[in-house]
């Protein structure tokens, strides 16, 4: 994963843009990692695998007796 300044971000920003469809970017600030640009196909990728988990936690609480399949069905109308 490529690593940059915040200033050569904003210095390139139509770079950056066009770098984030093969690999995403690392922002640094100050020495430290302060975020990381995606594609939006990647973040797409990733909230289907988020879905998916909560998915699975949620059937597991159920099958463990932590929550009813209402207060499950419930909480994950609340997220989406």
């Amino acid at each position: 994963m490529k690593t940059i300044t915040s200033t050569e971000a904003r210095q390139n920003f139509s770079a950056v843009i066009s770098a984030v469809e093969e690999n995403p970017v690392t922002i640094s600030k100050q020495d430290k990692e302060v975020a990381v640009i995606i594609s939006s196909a990647r973040y797409q990728e990733l909230k289907k695998l988020e879905d998916i988990l909560y998915g699975k936690a949620a059937e597991l609480a159920i099958k463990e007796g932590f929550a009813s399949d209402n207060e499950v069905s419930e909480l994950l109308a609340s997220i989406e």
